[in-house]
């Protein structure tokens, strides 16, 4: 497996792949996000990465900019969305997709990464609930929405409401 930044010729595999994944409910809105987030000059910079297998696309993850209101001196991204094969699923591909992102997020001296995903698993990779950062929109399920503190000492001291790319930016998305 090989873990690399997306190109414009990965584009088609991975919104068909997160077709698949995410299934008849959900799978035509994450790839509309993940092709109108390669499309939305808001979201830039724009951290896409693929993990591929021999070739085939068997996991994306994006990450993009957000800024909290009222917390001038910090800046941040959301993961949003990460999806991983079927028959790629359990063996670690997701993990690695997320701890390869989070060093790129570094990179661009980020404070934080903020994500709306299953707690058991987000948890394992050191995201946490309980933080002073709001939603854009009043979720039905708060212990979702996690942050991952890159800058030790930011999160605990920033209260306000979080503004991300228009694109992800739809009350359906929350």
């Amino acid at each position: 497996m090989i873990i690399k930044a997306s190109t414009d010729e990965d584009a088609a595999a991975i919104i068909e792949l997160h077709k698949q994944v995410f299934g008849e409910t959900e799978g035509e809105s994450v790839a509309r996000l993940v092709a109108d987030l390669f499309q939305d000059e808001t979201a830039r910079p724009l951290i896409s990465l693929v993990a591929t297998d021999e070739g085939l696309v068997v996991g994306h993850i994006l990450f993009s900019p957000a800024t909290i209101e009222g917390a001038l001196n910090c800046s941040g991204v959301i993961l949003a969305p990460l999806a991983v094969g079927e028959a790629y699923q359990k063996s670690g591909i997701g993990t690695a997709l997320i701890r390869e992102g989070i060093e790129s997020v570094r990179k661009l001296q980020a404070d934080y990464v903020l994500v709306l995903g299953d707690p058991n698993y987000y948890q394992r990779v050191g995201f946490r609930a309980g933080h002073g950062i709001a939603p854009p929109y009043q979720i039905d399920y708060p212990e979702a929405w996690m942050v991952l503190e890159l800058n030790p000492g930011t999160v605990s001291t920033i209260k306000g409401k979080v503004r991300c790319a228009e694109a992800l930016c739809r009350r359906e998305l929350w």
